[in-house]
């Protein structure tokens, strides 16, 4: 019987055949976490490790006794503290991070001091937040069970629930920060923040006077309503560092695609954001009661900037589009129209006039922070050569 040389050679040049579990170890190929998944699973671990703590801290709050959803000790005070330190601890965990990054190493490159300060910033806020939310959430539940108490088992589980919410939300915010978030973060600390003031102050007549009694010492919610304005001041500049960012971009694509567009004046954009920072800033550490003409003079500087900043941003960030520059117009006239309608029109007090034009330059900010990432996104994906980048 002879033997095909062709077929004995084929069968030697062909590679050994792998049986069993090795073969299919050898062929299946091996999955490396991305960013994105490495960040979800750090924000579960953060979750996890914060219910855990809620629930041994509960445990012993709530040792032989019956606990009110809020009030007196209850459910709610425990849980908001605890929600409070689990957003202060995750946070700045995701947040230094985040820095591995490529779009988020500028970061990292910063001075020391204001890499410090927007940490301890941002950290101080998503705190608040997660301490006001939870409160206030706990004191509407308690309206809608009224008398309801709870065992120390039940009242830990939903202080576990409250600290797990507050360490995986925060723990997301940190390793995804950037210029939107980050305006939407500030409008909600700044709400949260005024409105926890308004709520809890001891005076109820507050209103009659003005905005800024709240940073008074004699109405018991000056610590409260002061480190709001001092955070959000700190957070703003921090801010001008995100839009600063993301305007470079802008120029970037622009001049690659050879746009007919001027370049942003991102220098004078800086310097006003960071001015407006500051002076609300300012407003917070000297407060009514402390320097009332001072305190005064930095709240209206602060309106003057807003309104050179609307004045200005047609020439300063051409080609965000006419829709946006004329909301800036309205917006703008809506805040002057407040003030004539309290003086000289006498129709509502001081109070009505602070809040509309507060209103009026945070939403303005976050319409601003908004159009800009819209565009530089835009600019982005119509980029000619985006292997540069």
């Amino acid at each position: 019987m002879s033997r095909d040389p062709e077929a004995g050679q084929r069968s030697a040049d062909m590679p050994r055949r792998v049986a069993g579990p090795e073969r299919r170890n050898a062929a299946a190929p091996r999955r490396v976490a991305g960013p994105a998944t490495t960040a979800e699973a750090h924000a579960l671990f953060a979750a996890g490790t914060a219910a855990v703590v809620g629930v041994a801290v509960a445990l012993a709050a709530f040792a032989g006794r019956r606990p009110a959803l809020s009030g007196d000790n209850g459910v709610g005070d425990v849980a908001a503290i605890v929600a409070g330190a689990a957003a202060l601890v995750s946070f700045p965990v995701a947040y230094r991070r985040s820095y591995a990054d490529p779009e988020r190493r500028w970061l990292a490159e910063r001075p020391l001091w204001r890499r410090l300060l927007g940490l301890v910033a941002l950290s101080f806020a998503h705190a608040a937040i997660a301490f006001m939310v939870t409160w206030a959430s706990f004191q509407i539940f308690q309206r809608a069970f009224t008398g309801l108490t709870l065992d120390a088992f039940a009242a830990s589980l939903l202080t576990a629930v409250a600290g797990g919410l507050a360490g995986y939300s925060s723990h997301q915010s940190g390793s995804r920060m950037d210029s939107y978030a980050l305006s939407n973060l500030l409008a909600t600390f700044l709400a949260a923040g005024v409105l926890t003031s308004m709520v809890t102050t001891n005076r109820t007549d507050w209103w009659e006077v003005n905005f800024s009694v709240l940073g008074a010492a004699d109405y018991g919610v000056s610590l409260t309503f002061n480190a709001t304005l001092v955070t959000a001041g700190a957070v703003i500049t921090l801010l001008a560092e995100y839009m600063t960012r993301d305007l470079r971009s802008l120029d970037l694509y622009r001049r690659r695609a050879r746009s007919s567009l001027g370049p942003t004046r991102e220098r004078a954009l800086l310097a006003s954001l960071v001015l407006l920072g500051v002076l609300l800033a300012g407003a917070g550490l000297i407060p009514v009661d402390v320097f009332m003409p001072l305190h005064n003079t930095l709240a209206t500087a602060m309106t003057a900037v807003y309104t050179f900043l609307v004045l200005r941003a047609p020439a300063w960030l051409p080609g965000l589009g006419r829709t946006f520059y004329a909301a800036g117009y309205v917006m703008l006239g809506a805040a002057v129209l407040s003030v004539l309608i309290w003086w000289p029109l006498a129709y509502y007090n001081m109070t009505a006039m602070e809040l509309v034009v507060a209103g009026v330059i945070l939403s303005w900010l976050v319409l601003f922070t908004r159009n800009v990432a819209a565009a530089v996104e835009d600019s982005r994906v119509t980029d000619p050569n985006p292997a540069s980048d």
